[in-house]
C-alpha cells in the first residue's frame, strides 16, 4: 500500500466552496460537508501513519496539515475544512495516539438544518465508503436504530491492525481512526464479555445462620 505521507502536507487547508458540496441556510450562513477528495487524504495521513505513533508525532502531524489547536487542550484542533469551531481531536493513552476523531460537516443547531443536509450528508458518505473501498476493499457495515434515527457506519481494518470507521446520523458525518493497540484492547474486552456471558461465575453460597 502506498503511503499517503508523500507529498500530502497542506491538504488540511480550507475545502472553499465546493459545488454540491453546500447548502444556503434559510437563516443565513452555510452548511458544509468535506469533500472525499480533500477529507481522504487526510484520513489516510493518520490511518496509515506507522504505528505505534506518539502524542509528540501526532502534534507534528497537525502542525504539517497547518491545523490550530485548542487554547486549553493542544489534542484538540479546528482544522482548516470550514466547519465551525474544533473539529477534529485525539485521545491518548500513556503517551501513545489511541484514536483520532475528525467531523466532515458543519455541525449546526437541530432546529437551523433543513431537510437537504441530512440527504446530502448520506450522498457524501456513500461517496467517501465508495473512494476508501477502492483504497482498503469491502469494509464493514453495520446499521443502527438509534434514538436520534438511523445510524450507519462502515469499518476498514488495515494490516497493520489500525483501522478506520466512518459514520452517519442525520446531518452528522464523522471518521474515527482507531490505532492496533485501541483494536486488540477491544477485542480483548469482547472476548472476555462473551466467555463471561457463556460461563457466568457463580455466586458463593451464602454462609447459614443459625436461629
Amino acid at each position: 500500500m502506498s503511503s499517503a505521507s508523500d507529498g500530502q502536507a497542506g491538504t488540511g487547508g480550507p475545502a472553499g466552496a465546493v459545488p454540491g458540496f453546500e447548502l444556503s441556510l434559510p437563516g443565513g450562513g452555510v452548511f458544509r460537508v468535506v469533500p472525499p477528495e480533500v477529507g481522504v487524504p487526510v484520513i489516510r495521513l493518520w490511518l496509515e501513519h506507522e504505528w505505534p505513533m506518539s502524542v509528540r508525532e501526532g502534534l507534528e502531524l497537525r502542525d504539517r496539515l497547518g491545523w490550530q489547536s485548542s487554547p486549553t487542550d493542544e489534542m484538540m484542533f479546528t482544522t482548516g475544512h470550514d466547519l465551525g469551531g474544533k473539529d477534529a481531536y485525539f485521545i491518548d493513552l500513556k503517551g501513545q495516539l489511541n484514536s483520532f476523531h475528525m467531523g466532515l460537516a458543519s455541525r449546526i443547531p437541530k432546529a437551523s438544518a433543513p431537510p437537504e443536509a441530512a440527504v446530502l450528508v448520506r450522498q457524501v458518505y456513500a461517496q467517501y465508503v465508495e473512494v476508501l473501498t477502492g483504497l482498503y476493499g469491502t469494509g464493514t457495515t453495520k446499521h443502527f436504530q438509534g434514538r436520534n434515527g438511523p445510524q450507519e457506519s462502515t469499518t476498514w481494518t488495515l494490516p497493520s491492525g489500525a483501522s478506520l470507521t466512518v459514520g452517519v446520523l442525520g446531518r452528522i458525518i464523522d471518521v474515527t481512526v482507531d490505532s492496533p493497540a485501541a483494536n486488540r484492547a477491544a477485542e480483548a474486552e469482547r472476548r472476555y464479555l462473551a466467555e463471561e456471558a457463556e460461563f457466568p461465575t457463580e455466586p458463593p453460597p451464602r454462609p447459614r445462620t443459625n436461629r
